[in-house]
């Protein structure tokens, strides 16, 4: 049997109307969705996952997106609405911890956001696929083969932009915060397949584009 070794160059740290359930909606989701005001949220984070629109989303890109519209809601109704133009950057220093945290957090507070109140209506990517599934009834069509191999390519270059995206970001932070020195630098993000067998290596996605090693056809 083929054995590939996988490395890396780097690693990062449908159709309902209403968003209520018939038994009142009493999961942490519903309740969240209520308590932020968050409209048509249930239909759409089921809409997303099944792919309605074409393209199936993942639970853990889910949560993101459910998390960044709680923290722009919250931020929205506060005395710091310019925050919510970078959102996505507030969100991900919060979510991170880095270097940035403590001064966004710092602001938060500054305009009467309750920051461990907010981070704590936060949900993870179980959470997401228990509401989905058990909530709200979702269930995805069957991929075929091809599919499946188009959605982990797309999941995997999303990782890898997201990872070179936050690694750019921890960098410039650090360096804006004294704790490093750095010029001009560029990320070069790199994700090879290894075939033990023949010694061959390839970038992640040709290879699986490519349907795995070259040796395996011959």
């Amino acid at each position: 049997m083929r054995e590939c070794l996988v490395t890396m160059g780097l690693l990062n740290r449908i159709m309902t109307t209403d968003d209520s359930q018939s038994d009142g909606g009493t999961s942490k989701v519903d309740a969240v969705i209520q308590k932020y005001d968050l409209v048509g949220m249930g239909a759409e984070l089921e809409n997303r996952w099944v792919g309605a629109d074409g393209e199936k989303e993942s639970t853990r890109d889910l949560a993101d997106y459910f998390n960044r519209s709680v923290l722009e809601s919250a931020i929205d109704g506060s005395d710091a609405p310019t925050l919510s133009g970078d959102i996505q950057q507030v969100y991900q220093s919060l979510h991170e911890d880095d270097a940035d945290a403590p001064l966004i957090r710092s602001r938060l507070e500054q305009s009467g956001i309750d920051v461990e109140s907010v981070m704590a209506d936060f949900i993870s990517h179980q959470t997401v696929y228990r509401y989905l599934k058990n909530d709200r009834g979702a269930a995805r069509p069957e991929q075929t083969p091809a599919e499946r191999k188009e959605s982990a390519i797309d999941s995997i270059q999303r990782l890898r932009g997201r990872t070179t995206a936050v690694t750019r970001q921890t960098i410039e932070s650090l360096d804006k915060n004294d704790a490093i020195s750095v010029g001009d630098f560029n990320i070069i993000n790199e994700v090879q397949v290894l075939c033990e067998d023949c010694g061959r290596s390839y970038d992640i996605v040709a290879f699986l584009e490519q349907d795995g090693c070259d040796c395996q056809s011959k």
